[in-house]
């Protein structure tokens, strides 16, 4: 039996990563090592659940070290997690400057839908570490570089790590080279502008540095218990990222990634590569092979923009303000993007719920594995207040639709809180059958229903005896409800008395049931109500329709009743919206 260990609350999930006691050490099978169990809390961020380890900060410990201890960041794209660390813990106004007692969830990585089990509950049990893994250490000890023109892997090992072609130290650096560099697959073919992984040298100084390899010169696939501790524990800085401003907010706004450093070479079908200074013309990689060079020139580098675009057919050049807000480039990108001035409305059917997406900018761009479309859509707003729904924004997401909605004139950092409804207000309805329906439907709106009621009425100078289904209101009203069991004239005799009679056909479905039972009563309903993701106007909003029916009471509630289920997250979206769900249960049999 696996035992883990869980930790307590709701709105905050906190445990201190350094202190193993917190944790459990449970023996993983044909394993020299050990796993950690441990909680993690699931955030969300821009589009996408980022897996979180929340940690106590301790005395002696600042933003960096913190990161460098948890082992699992991106180290591939440190700015980007930065970035998301400062959305995700909105009370840390500083990071250089952290309390001993603050607690902060630490990103550790990004995932799709369905990654992990439990995942979007909000908090997850894994396995976290296993404590003798070398490569997980080399990846830790590395820094990211940017190849230059007449670099090569020796040349770059050589320099670091000392030593001749072939020797013992030369050849412990490829081999750290190598594992931290697996998408390489030639070593002796990089290129410049190409990002790699070197080695810090400065690894060769920890007391666990032999035991990374055999007698040999290769690594080995696990480390001693000891020695793996010992590394965890310690990690070299890295130097801490500019804000990008505008230009980076309108790239993740859009989707894609800022470059603003270092030189990027495009390659030119002779002679020298074009070597772009990113300082003066920063970039955006839009993830799917194209890139925005953004200019407030009619030149780049000297060259007349025309060129540009006819030469590189994937890289497009957009003239911006040299002040230009974001709104203000992403709009000029949209406007190159021979892609992106088509639809701005989505719409998919789930469940009982119809959802319809309206954008300014609409950005749709496949999947890794080149299958799934995934769709980015940006909106202006006037503030805050006119975001939409958390619940909805997650519901989007699951389904590869990504809002990004812009704030004028205001901070986007914002996190997005995912809502806590416990609150039961759901209910079902029993349609096995209309007689069932009928009954349970009327209960739950406090109506008083006699079935097989006695009633009497004169027909062809007789006066007749029969049963009958008797409905009232509660406002004066009463009906009489036939299930095909009255025939021929009968009918109209019973309305000559003055009793109104509902006649329900035998195909009648639960939906029509409860219009004619509501229209009979006199009482207000909407069918197929439509409800807005977001306070704002509808131009620009997500609608949700509800193939169903809502009821306003005179308590002020709002009574929702359908046949197919709704999906999770809606739920609490019409939950939050002080909407009361019935669900027909048992159609059709």
């Amino acid at each position: 039996m696996r035992v883990i260990k869980r930790f307590p609350g709701v709105s905050v999930f906190w445990c201190l990563f350094s202190t193993l006691t917190a944790l459990l050490l449970l023996p993983a099978p044909d394993s020299h090592g050990a796993m950690l169990y441990k909680d993690y809390v699931v955030r969300y961020d821009r589009g996408w659940d980022i897996l979180c380890d929340p940690y106590q900060v301790q005395r002696g410990d600042w933003v960096l070290k913190i990161f460098r201890q948890k082992g699992e960041i991106a180290h591939e794209d440190f700015r980007e997690f930065l970035g998301i660390f400062q959305r995700l813990n909105p009370h840390v106004k500083d990071i250089d400057r952290i309390r001993p007692g603050q607690v902060v969830d630490i990103p550790l990585k990004k995932l799709t839908q369905g990654t992990l089990p439990g995942q979007s509950s909000g908090m997850v049990t894994i396995p976290f570490v296993m404590i003798n893994n070398p490569k997980e250490m080399i990846k830790k000890n590395t820094r990211t570089y940017t190849v230059k023109r007449g670099d090569t892997v020796s040349k770059l090992i050589a320099n670091r790590f000392g030593g001749r072609y072939g020797n013992l130290t030369y050849r412990q650096g490829i081999e750290l080279f190598k594992s931290a560099n697996p998408h390489i697959q030639d070593i002796d073919r990089i290129y410049a502008g190409q990002k790699i992984y070197m080695p810090d040298p400065s690894i060769r100084q920890e007391n666990w540095y032999s035991d990374l390899f055999d007698k040999d010169g290769k690594l080995v696939e696990k480390m001693p218990e000891a020695a793996a501790s010992e590394a965890a524990a310690q990690r070299p800085p890295i130097e801490q990222p500019e804000d990008a401003g505008p230009a980076g907010e309108a790239a993740a706004m859009i989707g894609g990634r800022l470059l603003n450093k270092g030189t990027y070479f495009l390659p030119m079908k002779q002679g020298r590569d074009f070597e772009l200074d990113l300082s003066r013309y920063p970039m955006i990689d839009m993830g799917n092979g194209s890139k925005v060079v953004l200019t407030s020139r009619d030149k780049v580098m000297n060259v007349d923009l025309p060129l540009i675009q006819s030469y590189w057919k994937d890289v497009k050049v957009v003239k911006v303000a040299e002040n230009a807000s974001s709104r203000e480039i992403i709009e000029a990108v949209f406007a190159s993007l021979s892609d992106a001035a088509s639809a701005n409305q989505l719409s998919f059917d789930e469940g009982a719920a119809t959802i319809r997406v309206s954008a300014k900018w609409i950005r749709t761009e496949t999947s890794a594995d080149g299958q799934v479309p995934r769709h980015t859509c940006i909106t202006p707003i006037a503030d805050p207040s006119q975001r939409t729904h958390d619940a909805i924004v997650r519901y989007l997401n699951q389904n590869d639709i990504i809002l990004n909605e812009l704030v004028s004139g205001a901070s986007q950092t914002e996190p997005l809180r995912f809502p806590v409804n416990n609150s039961d207000n759901t209910g079902s309805i029993d349609g096995s059958s209309q007689k069932a329906l009928l009954a349970s439907f009327a209960a739950s709106m406090d109506f008083r229903y006699s079935p097989n009621t006695g009633i009497s009425f004169p027909y062809a100078g007789i006066q007749v005896q029969a049963l009958s289904n008797l409905l009232s209101f509660g406002n004066g009203r009463e009906i009489l409800v036939d299930f095909g069991d009255l025939y021929g004239d009968a009918v109209n005799a019973i309305r000559k008395t003055g009793l109104e009679i509902l006649q329900v056909s035998v195909d009648a479905g639960a939906i029509k049931i409860i219009q004619q039972v509501m229209d009979a009563a006199g009482m207000a309903y909407t069918a197929g109500p439509v409800f807005y993701g977001a306070e704002r106007p509808a131009e620009f909003n997500t609608t949700i329709t509800i193939n169903g029916i809502l009821i306003p009471m005179t308590n002020g509630e709002n009574r929702l009743f359908t046949e197919r289920p709704i999906p999770q997250l809606i739920e609490m979206f019409l939950r939050d919206r002080g909407i009361h769900l019935f669900r027909i249960q048992g159609i059709g049999q």
